[in-house]
């Protein structure tokens, strides 16, 4: 357990598996966090990614609600979109989904089934901080690679962790909660993985690694800020059932306090990374 002094970090997600809840109140957050994501990029697809054209596969790894590969399914009528993910029930049912998308159970930490080896044009994830075990996205690196076709494209979406700063209206304004979440978010390096994804997937055999760097405007700041005390209150929940309940409370409490200063004009806002690398061939 930490000691009485310290804040806990993402340090504890190491070894726990999805450390989110599944919920309703969850998938919208998810789906409440996809358009924020939208807003500030401006795509779902990368520009750099050539259009794959007719009858590509497109997979979605870590599918959550299904709702990026929903709209891609609809900017690409002519693809077939698979999303993956190990738990399913955040998504739609099948019977809701666009008539060239389908659904499928796969934890990224398993063996890449034969079926799916060698298939895919475009491969995309988002938001595996919490997930990459670590700090190391190797693993998972290699599962990717072995899906995408020679020539295929990886787009992985994530926070720029190390980045992170608190916005104000007022530069004297005193927000200590603000910035003990900060610090939170830096974990002690633990985060700090997303901006050396290009050179890590050069690393991995990828070709043409580039990172690209986005950040969200003012009139979202408060809105892209709370999202992420919704996904801190779900880390502690999370940290709860583990039974790591003094912990748990210290991030309850710091949530509060972090909604006071934002109340007075003050927001988290980390910045946001894509990354883009193309499997030879």
């Amino acid at each position: 357990m930490a000691a009485d002094h310290e804040m806990p970090d993402f340090h504890m997600a190491d070894g726990r598996g999805y450390m989110l809840d599944r919920s309703y109140a969850a998938a919208a957050r998810l789906n409440f966090q996809y358009y924020l994501w939208k807003a500030s990029l401006k795509f779902n697809l990368h520009p750099s990614i050539p259009n794959p054209g007719q009858d590509a596969h497109i997979a979605d790894v870590a599918t959550g609600t299904a709702i990026w590969l929903t709209e891609v399914a609809h900017e690409l009528p002519n693809a077939q979109l698979e999303g993956f993910d190990i738990d399913l029930t955040q998504a739609p049912p099948k019977e809701w989904l666009p008539p060239n998308t389908r659904l499928r159970h796969w934890n990224l930490f398993d063996d890449v089934p034969q079926d799916l080896q060698g298939k895919y044009e475009i491969v995309h994830v988002r938001l595996l901080v919490l997930v990459v075990e670590n700090s190391d996205p190797r693993p998972i690196i290699r599962n990717l690679f072995k899906m995408l076709k020679p020539g295929g494209y990886l787009q992985w979406d994530d926070l720029n962790c190390l980045d992170t700063h608190v916005k104000t209206i007022d530069g004297s304004m005193q927000t200590p909660a603000l910035q003990e979440l900060r610090d939170m978010m830096y974990s002690r390096g633990r985060n700090d993985w997303p901006l050396q994804l290009d050179a890590i997937l050069s690393e991995e055999e990828f070709q043409d690694a580039r990172l690209y760097h986005f950040r969200d405007s003012l009139e979202l700041a408060r809105a892209n800020g709370e999202q992420h005390l919704l996904t801190m209150e779900e880390f502690a929940s999370r940290l709860t059932r583990a039974d790591k309940t003094d912990e748990a409370s210290k991030i309850y409490q710091l949530i509060q306090a972090v909604y006071k200063e934002c109340l007075k004009g003050a927001a988290l806002s980390m910045p946001r990374i894509v990354c883009v690398a193309r499997k030879a061939g």
